[in-house]
Parts: structure tokens; sequence; C-alpha cells
């Protein structure tokens, strides 16, 4: 009786296991969509679904990207508010993708050369923000 109990216990302990295991990668699976959802990309038919690892990256680096923008933004405020007597603190973000290099537009070694749009009269160096200074050469 005993022989044949084990077996038994044995098959239910491993249901049991693999039904939490599948519940968790639906949970697993939902929550990334629900990432999907609200990253930008193309969202059309005929675009594929991003992969688990492709809808991580590219949520990691839409986050980087929107904090060097609140920080330039950030920058931007605190040297206007400058001239009116109202400068606040501005802490540094440096945020950057693994493997790039950071892009700090306000930073003594981000000079890019000269603007038509003259956004490098803010602090000496281009504004990220400037379509001519943040092209490439």
């Amino acid at each position: 009786a005993d022989g044949r109990r084990r077996p038994r216990e044995q098959r239910s302990l491993r249901l049991s296991i693999n039904a939490r295991e599948r519940r968790r990668m639906h949970d697993l699976n939902d929550a990334l969509d629900g990432l999907r959802a609200v990253i930008p990309y193309a969202h059309s038919p005929s675009v594929r679904k991003l992969s688990k690892i492709a809808t991580l990256l590219l949520a990691k680096n839409y986050i980087l990207m929107q904090a060097q923008a609140l920080d330039e933004m950030r920058r931007l405020v605190a040297y206007l508010n400058q001239g009116q007597g109202l400068a606040a603190p501005v802490a540094p973000a440096p945020l950057t993708p693994f493997g790039q290099a950071a892009v700090y537009p306000f930073s003594a070694g981000a000079a890019l050369g000269p603007c038509p749009d003259k956004c490098a009269t803010f602090s000496g160096s281009p504004s990220a923000l400037c379509k001519h200074c943040s092209e490439k050469p």
C-alpha cells in the first residue's frame, strides 16, 4: 500500500508545482503585454510582437531617454532662472544605456561646434534638443 501511495503523492506534488509555474509564466506574460502597451513602438498587425528581452531592453532605453530629457529640461530651467535670481540646484542624472557613451549637452565635454540656432549661447555648449546640434558628424 505504501508503494502505491508514494507515486500518487509525487504525481500530485508534480502537478501542483507545474500549475504554479504555469500561473507564474502567465502572470509574467501578462505583465510584459502591459509593458508593450505603454512603450512606444509600432503597434500594428504587420509588426511582430516584441520578444521578452526586446521589450525589456526597449523599456529600459526609453526610461533612460526620458530621464536624460528631463535632466536637460531641468538644466535649461535652472539656467533661465539664474538670470532672474531663482536658480535651483539641479542634480545630474548619470543614466546611460549599457555600452553607450553618455551625452550631457550642458557639460564641459559636449562642445560640438557652432550652432546656427545659437543654442550654444546658453552655457557655451550645444543643446541635445537642437536638431542641428544633435546630428552626428
